[in-house]
């Protein structure tokens, strides 16, 4: 041992006795200390544990998101698709019937008493609507585009002329071909396709249904 530490290689550590005749290790106050590479080791273990975690923690909140956006998207798309559901439901009569565009003359709220022009059309990303209520009296009624209230139906969509909002049906559910012939329509089918406005859907969500105009009504 002694030799030893004129070398300078004295161990970290001494065994001793202790006053109850127990061995005991006791580290040396001069031998203590990490290396260079001890260091940079743990230093690369921290980092590495780190950016683990870091990972976690960001996947996990994309998929929360993710998630998020795809159930607000769905939710709007139902409640559109509701809302076309009854209006489509209360149509009078057909007006214009396009891959984009259907306007109609029906009822937008049960307590009405008489029926507004309604119009459904896709500008630009978006999917929207307009209503006219009726000006005069029954059954010479008129409808003024300067007293119409525009809606947005669907706030971003990925709809176009080549992706249409609608397909029409005569009544033996036979598709109908573009231009189609409003007075052989009696099935409506909306596909709406939407995604979020801040891009976090990689794919938009679609919603269609089709719906029977079966209640051609004329209560004016």
């Amino acid at each position: 041992m002694k030799s030893l530490k004129r070398k300078g290689l004295a161990p970290r550590f001494a065994v001793k006795r202790n006053p109850k005749g127990y061995f005991a290790v006791e580290h040396s106050r001069h031998g203590a200390g990490f290396s260079v590479l001890e260091l940079i080791v743990v230093i690369f273990i921290v980092s590495l544990f780190g950016g683990l975690v870091s990972s976690t923690i960001l996947k996990s909140y994309a998929n929360n998101r993710l998630v998020e956006t795809q159930a607000i998207v769905q939710t709007e798309l139902n409640l559109a698709v509701d809302r076309l559901s009854r209006v489509l439901r209360s149509s009078t009569v057909i007006l214009q019937a396009t891959e984009t565009n259907f306007k109609i003359r029906g009822y937008p709220n049960v307590a009405d008493n008489a029926p507004s022009e309604i119009n459904f059309y896709l500008e630009n990303t978006k999917i929207k609507y307009s209503v006219i209520p009726p000006s005069g009296t029954a059954p010479n009624y008129t409808y003024n585009q300067g007293d119409a209230k525009y809606y947005t139906l669907i706030g971003k969509t990925t709809n176009s002329v080549n992706n249409p909002v609608f397909r029409y049906y005569n009544d033996q559910n036979a598709l109908l071909n573009f231009p189609v012939s409003i007075a052989s329509i009696k099935v409506v089918e909306p596909t709406l396709s939407a995604v979020d406005a801040s891009n976090v859907l990689q794919t938009p969500i679609i919603v269609t249904t089709k719906i029977t105009l079966r209640n051609f009504k004329t209560n004016l």
